[in-house]
């Protein structure tokens, strides 16, 4: 039994979430401003229960809950609670529970503070989802539950246009990156023949020979590179700066940027230890990283050069993953650990300063020291630990990261470029983190006398992010088993070797340490001239984010060229559209497949049902040839009433009762309203292609008839019917059953269709006094 409680309670743990989102409206109505810390209890909870697993992981234990979800195609709900997903799933709730808490007060007086909560649930319960998946399918679903709420959250403020425009951006560039993954996951589950993760795992050599891999991996890199913001697709991420702080801290630290990462962390025992993905990942991690540091200091609004310091940590993270060694692999899942703490902080620490000041502009800040003295000191914390000096938990991280490049294939010349990358992130941080409180003289937007310290509940959280960053750095052994787990769960074995601590002597990895230190201090005293270099250069404005402008404006102008050919309010026209297309679809079919002449059909042909067909094409040309609207109105009755005959010949009375209804009522409801039109003069002109086009597909569909009607077929699905309309349907009628109950969501769906096309006519219908009474 007790073996069974983790296995039960991690299947509870992946609803809690969304089940706290369902009730975070109701929640803020009945607690109002003490709701943050109520809903906060559901991701400490977890944070809690997560934890507890830790020694039983140590020990090898791992916890998983596989159930039915779609039996018929094999698709099982798997959940699988390893050592990678542990630590994402800590840094997620724990993250989650401090940002819920600051959102509470940050956010007290939004007019729709719980429909905020819902959303921020919601996604923290897809990135719970994305961790624990151990189904493709599954980890997909939960992938696009993130992209969708980040969509709804970065837009939150969706009266501004700016957090529109980056909302639809982060919209479209993430969602094309998960349209590729959802290729590349379906490519590697038909190649391994399973969609469970753990399971194609254990087929990684199998999918390494496969001569898909080269497309599955490139597909899988869409998702992630677009995810995870790398290079050209970063640009949605600095936009993402519109959404409340609360947001852009949650986003950024813990969860959605690392999802890419966390991503190919996984699959890197699948797809990991080849050169496409060595080279891959490497060239772009790395230009990642130099650029990200050197954008984020173009730039002098705090979450602005926030966001591109965290582009260039994710280049890092992946430029880590791509060099596959056992030291980089170690070093990935350390750095990724004290950046989620870091940069937590320094996020929260720019919403408390922008909420006390009012202004996020660095250049107007100064000497906050004073009137912020518990966000000074969570701030210098964290931008300590950014900078990598001891004994903070970021100095650990970047130890490992210059150790793991000297070690690795990339040599000296990667560990040189993460030197660049590290000295722009420390320029970063001592703009962000120090700058704003340093100094004697004072600057805000707003008078010293009305700045002070913020609200407890929204400085407890980058209070104890910055002592976690402290006590990891003076403790790293803490942590280490947790960290080891999840790097033998990406590398295997050979990289479960983790010795975390705070003094490695006086290495080469120390001298780059030192080096980006001298870089970051000499930029940060340039600063001045830095930045108006860069804004000169523009870099922000060329390359990707011209690139997506112009795709976007092409986009748009397609979109606009094609509403005027097809949608342009001629009936005639959509009528030509639509047949073409369907014409030339059937065409291809029978190219393919139905080229040759039917047999056997001269065998079914009746002198009645001649006679019939002839009264049918009779009728047919009479409709389009009359130059009367009655008379074509009678033509098309007298046509429908003869496909009436059709269906008593074959044996079906309901549906030829079912014709002769609607074609008397359509007979009469047309001959209604076309008496009510003006009278105009008709023009009656031919047209070859008007006469050639619907005859060219009504042949092609007949064709195609003729074809199923002369090949034998014997199906499974037509015995099934036969046996179990009486038992299961209780009706002899055969039709009748799998209609009202094998198809019961069809008919359902048609109801459905009936009764809103009744309720739009009703309305369309309404005399003018009733609509005035309705206003009134």
């Amino acid at each position: 039994m007790a073996c069974c409680l983790p296995v039960m309670a991690l299947g509870i743990a992946f609803f809690v979430p969304f089940i706290a989102a369902a009730l975070a409206v109701l929640i803020t109505r009945l607690f109002k401003s003490w709701a943050g810390w109520v809903l906060a209890l559901f991701p400490a909870g977890l944070a809690v229960w997560f934890g507890a697993q830790v020694p039983a992981g140590v020990q090898g234990e791992v916890p998983s809950l596989t159930l039915p979800w779609m039996p018929d195609l094999g698709i099982d709900f798997a959940l699988r609670l390893d050592g990678l997903s542990l630590l994402m799933a800590l840094l997620i709730t724990g993250l989650g529970t401090l940002v819920v808490i600051y959102a509470g007060r940050y956010l007290v007086h939004h007019e729709v503070l719980g429909r905020f909560y819902g959303w921020l649930l919601l996604f923290m319960g897809g990135m719970l989802g994305i961790v624990l998946a151990d189904n493709t399918l599954l980890l997909f679903v939960c992938w696009e539950v993130t992209t969708f709420s980040s969509f709804i959250l970065i837009g939150f403020e969706h009266k501004e246009d700016a957090a529109r425009e980056s909302a639809q951006r982060a919209l479209l560039i993430t969602a094309l990156g998960g349209q590729s993954l959802l290729v590349g996951l379906l490519l590697l589950g038909d190649v391994v023949g399973t969609l469970s993760i753990s399971g194609t795992i254990a087929a990684a050599d199998t999918v390494r020979d496969s001569p898909r891999y080269l497309a599955i991996l490139l597909l899988v890199l869409g998702g992630a590179f677009t995810k995870s913001a790398q290079m050209p697709f970063h640009t949605w991420l600095p936009g993402a700066m519109t959404a409340p702080t609360p947001v852009s801290a949650y986003l950024h630290s813990a969860t959605m940027v690392k999802a890419g990462v966390f991503l190919l962390a996984r699959l890197s025992p699948v797809l990991g230890g080849t050169p496409p993905w060595e080279t891959i990942l490497t060239i772009v991690g790395t230009m990642t990283m130099v650029l990200g540091a050197l954008l984020a200091l173009g730039h002098t609004d705090l979450k602005l050069v926030l966001a591109y310091a965290t582009v260039s940590v994710l280049g890092a993270l992946v430029m880590l993953l791509g060099q596959g060694t056992a030291a980089s692999i170690q070093a990935m899942v350390t750095f990724l650990t004290a950046h989620a703490l870091y940069k937590g902080t320094l996020f929260l620490v720019a919403g408390s300063v922008d909420h006390e000041t009012g202004t996020r502009d660095v250049a107007h800040l100064s000497g906050l020291r004073k009137r912020l003295p518990m966000t000074a000191a969570a701030s210098t914390a964290a931008s300590l630990s950014m900078m990598g000096l001891p004994p903070l938990f970021g100095f650990v991280g970047k130890e490992l990261i210059y150790e793991a490049c000297l070690k690795g294939p990339g040599g000296w010349p990667l560990a040189m470029g993460a030197t660049v990358g590290f000295g722009g992130m420390v320029a970063a941080a001592l703009r962000v983190g120090v700058q704003p409180f340093a100094g004697k003289t004072f600057r805000a937007s707003k008078p010293e006398s009305k700045v002070h310290e913020a609200p407890p509940a929204m400085w407890v959280g980058p209070a104890l992010l910055g002592a976690a960053g402290l006590v990891l750095g003076l403790v790293p052994w803490a942590i280490q088993p947790l960290l080891a787990m999840a790097a033998v769960d990406i590398g295997g074995s050979q990289a479960g070797g983790l010795e975390l601590t705070l003094w490695h002597g006086v290495t080469p990895a120390l001298g780059l340490s030192v080096g980006s230190l001298v870089i970051g201090g000499g930029l940060f005293a340039l600063r001045q001239p830095v930045l108006k270099g860069l804004r000169a250069l523009n870099l922000s404005n060329h390359g990707p984010e011209r690139f997506y402008q112009a795709s976007l404006s092409g986009l748009l102008k397609l979109s606009s060229s094609m509403t005027r050919v097809i949608q342009n309010g001629s009936l005639h026209q959509y009528i030509v559209v639509t047949l073409a297309t369907f014409g030339g679809l059937l065409a291809l079919a029978v190219a393919l497949r139905l080229w040759e002449w039917p047999r056997g059909v001269s065998k079914y042909v009746l002198s009645h049902e001649v006679v019939v067909l002839v009264g049918i094409l009779a009728a047919a040309v009479l409709a389009v040839v009359s130059r009367s609207a009655l008379t074509s109105i009678l033509a098309l009755g007298a046509l429908g009433l003869a496909e009436a005959l059709l269906y008593v010949f074959f044996g079906a009375p309901d549906l030829a009762m079912t014709q002769i209804v609607v074609q008397t009522l359509t007979v009469i409801l047309f001959a209604l309203v076309f008496s009510r039109f003006p009278v105009q003069p008709h023009e009656h002109r031919f047209r070859w292609w008007t006469a050639a086009l619907p005859l060219a597909v009504g042949g092609l569909i007949t064709w195609i008839i003729l074809h199923v009607a002369s090949t034998p077929s014997h199906t499974r699905l037509a015995d099934f019917y036969a046996t179990q309309s009486v038992p299961a349907g209780k009706g002899l009628n055969i039709v009748n059953v799998i209609l009202v109950d094998f198809r019961a969501f069809d008919t359902l769906g048609e109801a459905t269709v009936l009764a809103t096309s009744g309720l739009g006519v009703f309305l369309l219908f309404r005399t003018r006094s009733q609509r005035k009474k309705r206003q009134v």
